[in-house]
């Protein structure tokens, strides 16, 4: 009813709403060591996840009603509201309690009226029209349940120490710390195991709430080597995540096939998910892939040096043949010359008028003779030089050729392992169709290019018929 009084019509937030409380400092009792860090830690990780969160530490009863009314006024129209309680708890008579921090431990003074009903924090909850959450983590070993069983007057009713189940949980997940009637661990390290395994569970994305909280209840039996084992109930009308960002396998499976991601999707994911298990398997494509890029770096570097060779000694060759012409001319003519001039010479007919002998080579063709005989020298030698050329790139491109197909088989060889390491993500690549082979594919640029070198296995050759 106070609850209701306190909430106004114009009382609405959006979003995520939580409400974490955390009692320790008991003034009549031992103090608890671990529930304001276990609070601290949750509303930590909760602001983290987009919550509003209303922080209560230490709480008296008073204080624990005013959070709780606090908590209802801004429930309305939001998505999600979040209840987490640290401390103790108790039963009495099947009804569950919450102990503030000034509840008394005398017998003769205790009444249920200084307890918070857990009922209470049902109400609150309610007010949202979202998913709604109770985590509690209040079955730690209780003075109190001792001191109102001793109490005269509690008409022989049942008083358990930890919580009962709750009847109404319609549209709610409530997670307990331990199982029914039971009593949770308050830890010895910073948190209880409880909270450690929920603070740890609730950095990983993309886990629906029931399979996070399975995933604590785990932990904490193992962690507990069997002795705490929490407990959950689930009735909800549909998923919901603590964190909803975007899981390591979620994002993985979105990238399809491994076989088709690119370099810049693998680092991505890389960075996003620097510690997933599927690292290794993203670095190793990684390095396939650029394995690959590299060869076919290398036979496109070949490819084009070879080219401009081979245009090299193309315009060789006929600057050679031009120039071999010209010059086979200029010596035919003067070897004709010659001849005439010595057939003139052993004439002996004085009588007849003498034939006027052919002219004398000038300066100029002498020159340009000489100039085309060191020109085809030149380009005779130009014409080693490129053919030696051509053959050294062969023999560096064979080598590196070699190199690049070493590393690939071992880059491939672990990509192999270290998707065998994953057989459910693995199962989706291998399940997809292979790519259809093109002829303009890297694959027989690169077979192209070692079958003009000589290097090139039988495999290789069926390849390469299939490639024309």
């Amino acid at each position: 009813m106070c609850l209701s009084l306190l909430l106004s019509p114009e009382a609405r937030a959006d979003g995520r709403v939580a409400l974490v409380i955390g009692n320790a400092a008991y003034a009549n009792a031992t103090l608890l060591r671990n529930s304001r860090n276990d609070a601290d830690d949750i509303s930590d990780q909760l602001r983290r996840l987009g919550f509003e969160v209303i922080d209560g530490r230490d709480l008296d009863g008073r204080g624990m009603r005013a959070a709780l009314a606090r908590f209802a006024q801004k429930l309305r129209g939001t998505d999600a509201a979040l209840f987490y309680y640290s401390g103790h708890g108790l039963q009495i008579e099947g009804q569950n309690y919450l102990v503030p921090v000034d509840a008394q431990v005398d017998p003769d003074s205790i009444v249920t009226f200084d307890l918070v009903k857990l009922d209470d924090v049902v109400e609150a909850l309610g007010y949202s029209s979202g998913t709604r959450l109770m985590v509690l983590d209040a079955c730690r070993t209780n003075p109190f349940a001792k001191a109102i069983a001793q109490r005269s007057g509690n008409r022989g009713g049942e008083i358990t120490r930890g919580l009962a189940r709750i009847d109404r949980t319609q549209g709610m997940l409530i997670a307990y710390a331990t199982q029914a009637n039971a009593v949770a661990a308050d830890g010895t390290g910073r948190n209880s195991p409880f909270t450690n395994a929920l603070v740890r569970e609730m950095q990983e994305p993309g886990i629906e709430v029931g399979a996070l909280f399975r995933h604590v209840a785990v932990s904490v039996n193992r962690e507990t080597r069997g002795q705490q084992t929490p407990e959950l109930s689930v009735s909800l009308l549909g998923d919901f995540y603590l964190n909803p960002q975007e899981s390591d396998l979620d994002a993985w499976k979105k990238m399809g096939p491994l076989s088709f991601a690119s370099v810049a999707t693998l680092k991505a994911f890389i960075t996003k998910f620097p510690s997933s298990s599927l690292v290794d398997a993203a670095r190793a494509r990684i390095d396939t892939i650029e394995n690959a890029n590299e060869r076919d770096r290398l036979v496109n570097e070949y490819n084009e040096k070879e080219r401009q060779l081979r245009v090299d000694l193309e315009q060789a060759e006929a600057g050679f043949r031009k120039a071999s012409a010209e010059l086979a001319q200029l010596r035919e003519r003067n070897e004709v010359r010659q001849a005439d001039e010595e057939k003139r010479l052993s004439s002996s007919a004085p009588a007849q008028p003498s034939t006027p002998s052919p002219p004398e080579p000038g300066a100029e063709e002498k020159d340009r003779r000489d100039q085309l005989a060191n020109e085809v020298a030149a380009l005779e030698a130009n014409r080693v030089r490129l053919a030696e050329q051509r053959a050294t790139l062969e023999r560096a491109m064979t080598e590196k050729l070699s190199k690049a197909q070493s590393d690939r088989e071992r880059a491939e060889q672990r990509l192999a392992i270290e998707t065998a390491r994953l057989p459910s993500v693995a199962a989706d690549s291998r399940a997809a169709p292979a790519p259809t082979r093109q002829k303009s594919t890297p694959r027989c640029q690169e077979i192209n290019a070692r079958a003009q070198l000589g290097d090139i296995s039988e495999s290789d050759r069926i390849a390469l018929h299939q490639c024309r």
